[in-house]
């Protein structure tokens, strides 16, 4: 392959993140025993060759939640846990999504990127079936003097999953919270949760801070710098914008889709944080 040697640098004691090249952040937190690994990104270059340079203690994968610039590299692993509601709603082995995905970030201005699109994008070796269990809300892991708390967050997605871990003090929060934060599902569709749903499961992890976390790293570091965590108003601002949108008392604007050749989608902003949404969207369902 062209590219094998992805960034990676070292954000807390025996904690890591890897960028896979703005595509995607991947975590690596080593316990006495185990170590955990958080997403796998969109499965450019060698990802368990960087891994096993950082260790060689027996891997526990966990997956926020099955968008394929977080669950690309899955297929080089055996095993992984993930919250049951996003199953079979995304196309997980998805190459040709992986591809495009990555050629839009290679259009940045400015930037370049050494990776090669069909050398280190590829598809799951030949009969790659990891196996899944369930990601449970509450769900603990204990990697050996280190005990890590998985606690539900959808919005981004149904089953979307953060990860607390009290060692460090640092919430892994994958695209549940971002500066640029996606709810683009309506009712009736199987990946819709309504921003309602999604405002209140982020209070209950923002409750949180101070006691349990105190650092946000979301699974992409687009808005904030490589091995930095998110500034501290991101999540209330965020919460803001829900809250916002389910009183009604927002002022909505249109702005260019993600990426190029891409729709127009519709937006509230507070501070550096942008949330998109469709207007039938915001509201829990009646029964």
């Amino acid at each position: 392959m062209a590219t094998t040697a992805l960034p990676v640098v070292e954000i807390a004691k025996d904690t890591y993140e890897i960028d896979e090249f703005d595509c995607g952040s991947i975590f690596v937190l080593v316990g006495q025993d185990k170590a955990m690994v958080i997403d796998t990104g969109s499965g450019i270059g060698d990802l368990r060759g960087v891994i096993a340079r950082i260790t060689d203690k027996p891997l526990v994968l966990v997956i926020t939640h099955a968008h394929g610039d977080h669950v690309g590299g899955l297929g080089w692993f055996d095993e992984y846990y993930m919250n049951d509601k996003d199953v079979d709603k995304y196309a997980m082995d998805g190459v040709e999504f992986r591809r495009n995905y990555a050629g839009f970030i290679t259009q940045r201005s400015g930037k370049t990127y050494p990776y090669d699109m069909e050398a280190d994008i590829r598809p799951w070796p030949d009969g790659a079936c990891p196996v899944r269990h369930d990601l449970e809300d509450g769900q603990t892991f204990d990697l050996g003097g280190r005990v890590v708390t998985a606690m539900r967050a959808p919005g981004h997605t149904p089953g979307s999953m953060v990860l607390i871990d009290p060692a460090t003090r640092i919430l892994f929060a994958g695209d549940a919270c971002n500066c640029n934060t996606l709810f683009g599902s309506l009712p009736g569709e199987p990946t819709f949760v309504s921003v309602e749903a999604a405002g209140q499961a982020l209070k209950e992890v923002y409750a949180l801070k101070g006691k349990l976390w105190d650092k946000c790293f979301n699974g992409h570091h687009d808005f904030r710098p490589f091995g930095q965590p998110l500034d501290d108003e991101v999540m209330p601002n965020l919460i803001a914008c829900c809250d916002d949108l389910v009183s009604g008392n927002y002022e909505a604007e249109t702005v260019p889709g993600m990426f190029p050749n891409m729709p127009e989608r519709t937006v509230v902003k507070k501070g550096t944080v942008m949330v998109t949404f469709k207007e039938g969207g915001i509201h829990e369902p009646k029964e």
